[in-house]
């Protein structure tokens, strides 16, 4: 019977978990391409995508900074993580 309720208990736990990194940095590339293909002043003069530092390049030294949306999560819940959005431009992304 103990064996059955740990087994449930940490099942649950598992619902919760993250994304493993490889699906979380596919997940946030997605949503960086998805903005260059919406501006096609963006995609025209684009340089370079960073995933890490959640940042399109473009233009003459303009950047496009994503962020993920603070949320709070119940003690002891690791994820999933909040999807990126779109903080600021440094510079004009439409005509």
């Amino acid at each position: 019977m103990k064996k059955i309720v740990l087994s449930l208990m940490m099942g649950s736990a598992v619902l919760f978990a993250a994304l493993p990194p490889q699906h979380q940095n596919i997940k946030d590339l997605d949503t960086l391409v998805d903005f260059v293909k919406q501006h096609p002043k963006v995609a025209v003069t684009i340089r370079k995508i960073d995933v890490v530092n959640s940042t399109v390049y473009f233009g003459a030294g303009c950047k496009a900074i994503f962020r993920r949306k603070a949320s709070i999560k119940p003690s002891g819940m690791v994820g999933p993580a909040e999807p990126l959005e779109l903080k600021r431009t440094t510079c004009p992304v439409d005509k």
